[in-house]
């Protein structure tokens, strides 16, 4: 992992939204934030297997959202 950088995600939606930070600031780490409504709700430290581990659970579960997705503009359509 390259040392010092960092991404922001914007997340939620409407009135519901909140961030999301990424940041490799730390030796040997990814460090994972989440804010919402100016307050940060959680900052966890992850292990290079434990961003692998991630990973897998995204692609796990990534299709089953757009799936969903999908299936709600048809129903809409």
């Amino acid at each position: 992992m390259a040392m010092g950088k960092e991404i922001n995600l914007i997340v939620g939606r409407d009135t519901q939204r909140g961030d999301v930070r990424l940041s490799t600031l730390l030796p040997q780490m990814l460090t994972l934030s989440v804010s919402y409504g100016g307050e940060r709700a959680a900052t966890v430290g992850l292990t290079a297997e434990q961003v692998q581990q991630l990973r897998w659970a995204l692609d796990e579960l990534a299709p089953q959202v757009e799936a969903r997705a999908d299936e709600g503009l048809r129903l809409a359509a």
